[in-house]
Protein backbone atom coordinates (compact mmCIF):
# COMPACT_ATOMS: atom_id res chain seq x y z
CA UNK A 1 0.00 0.00 0.00
CA UNK A 2 1.11 3.53 -0.51
CA UNK A 3 3.95 4.60 -3.23
CA UNK A 4 6.65 1.99 -4.55
CA UNK A 5 10.03 2.60 -3.24
CA UNK A 6 13.05 2.06 -5.07
CA UNK A 7 14.45 -1.02 -4.83
CA UNK A 8 17.55 -0.26 -2.95
CA UNK A 9 17.27 2.85 -1.62
CA UNK A 10 13.81 3.49 -0.31
CA UNK A 11 14.14 7.13 -0.10
CA UNK A 12 14.31 7.76 -3.22
CA UNK A 13 11.59 7.26 -5.81
CA UNK A 14 11.06 4.40 -8.14
CA UNK A 15 10.08 6.03 -11.28
CA UNK A 16 6.35 6.27 -12.73
CA UNK A 17 2.97 4.16 -13.16
CA UNK A 18 5.00 1.17 -13.92
CA UNK A 19 7.50 1.13 -11.02
CA UNK A 20 5.59 -1.81 -9.39
CA UNK A 21 6.32 -3.83 -11.96
CA UNK A 22 10.18 -2.52 -12.64
CA UNK A 23 10.94 -2.98 -8.84
CA UNK A 24 9.38 -6.65 -8.84
CA UNK A 25 12.21 -7.40 -11.61
CA UNK A 26 14.91 -5.59 -9.34
CA UNK A 27 14.24 -7.03 -6.48
CA UNK A 28 14.68 -10.67 -7.90
CA UNK A 29 10.98 -11.58 -7.44
CA UNK A 30 10.10 -12.53 -11.23
CA UNK A 31 12.69 -12.63 -14.29
CA UNK A 32 10.57 -10.26 -15.86
CA UNK A 33 7.05 -8.51 -15.80
CA UNK A 34 4.54 -5.63 -17.87
CA UNK A 35 3.85 -2.49 -17.49
CA UNK A 36 2.65 0.35 -20.39
CA UNK A 37 4.90 3.06 -21.75
CA UNK A 38 2.77 6.18 -23.10
CA UNK A 39 5.67 9.08 -22.44
CA UNK A 40 8.51 7.61 -20.05
CA UNK A 41 6.48 5.41 -17.21
CA UNK A 42 8.15 2.13 -18.29
CA UNK A 43 11.38 2.93 -19.48
CA UNK A 44 11.66 5.67 -16.26
CA UNK A 45 11.15 3.12 -13.42
CA UNK A 46 13.72 0.68 -15.38
CA UNK A 47 16.29 3.25 -15.29
CA UNK A 48 16.03 4.53 -11.77
CA UNK A 49 16.09 0.39 -10.48
CA UNK A 50 18.68 -0.85 -12.69
CA UNK A 51 16.95 -3.09 -15.33
CA UNK A 52 16.13 -3.02 -18.80
CA UNK A 53 13.22 -1.14 -19.89
CA UNK A 54 11.66 -2.15 -23.78
CA UNK A 55 9.48 0.02 -25.52
CA UNK A 56 8.33 -1.84 -28.43
CA UNK A 57 7.66 -0.47 -31.91
CA UNK A 58 3.49 0.59 -31.33
CA UNK A 59 1.79 -1.85 -33.03
CA UNK A 60 4.56 -4.52 -32.74
CA UNK A 61 2.99 -5.94 -29.57
CA UNK A 62 -0.86 -6.14 -29.04
CA UNK A 63 -1.92 -3.55 -26.48
CA UNK A 64 -5.72 -5.73 -25.94
CA UNK A 65 -6.96 -5.15 -22.89
CA UNK A 66 -4.61 -2.13 -21.87
CA UNK A 67 -6.59 0.91 -20.19
CA UNK A 68 -4.75 3.95 -22.40
CA UNK A 69 -3.59 7.35 -21.22
CA UNK A 70 -3.05 8.08 -24.68
CA UNK A 71 -4.77 5.55 -27.36
CA UNK A 72 -1.75 6.64 -30.45
CA UNK A 73 1.30 6.51 -27.74
CA UNK A 74 0.45 3.68 -25.57
CA UNK A 75 2.18 0.48 -25.74
CA UNK A 76 3.19 -2.59 -23.23
CA UNK A 77 6.51 -1.81 -21.70
CA UNK A 78 8.37 -5.05 -21.07
CA UNK A 79 10.78 -5.00 -17.92
CA UNK A 80 14.16 -7.65 -17.41
CA UNK A 81 17.22 -7.77 -15.49
CA UNK A 82 19.37 -7.98 -19.11
CA UNK A 83 18.40 -6.93 -23.09
CA UNK A 84 18.52 -10.60 -24.03
CA UNK A 85 15.79 -11.37 -21.57
CA UNK A 86 13.66 -8.55 -22.36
Amino acid sequence: HGAVRHVSHPEYVSGGSSSGSAVTVAQGIVAFSLGTDTAGSGRVPAGFNGIVGLKPSLGLVSKRGVVPACKSLDTLSIFAHDVADA
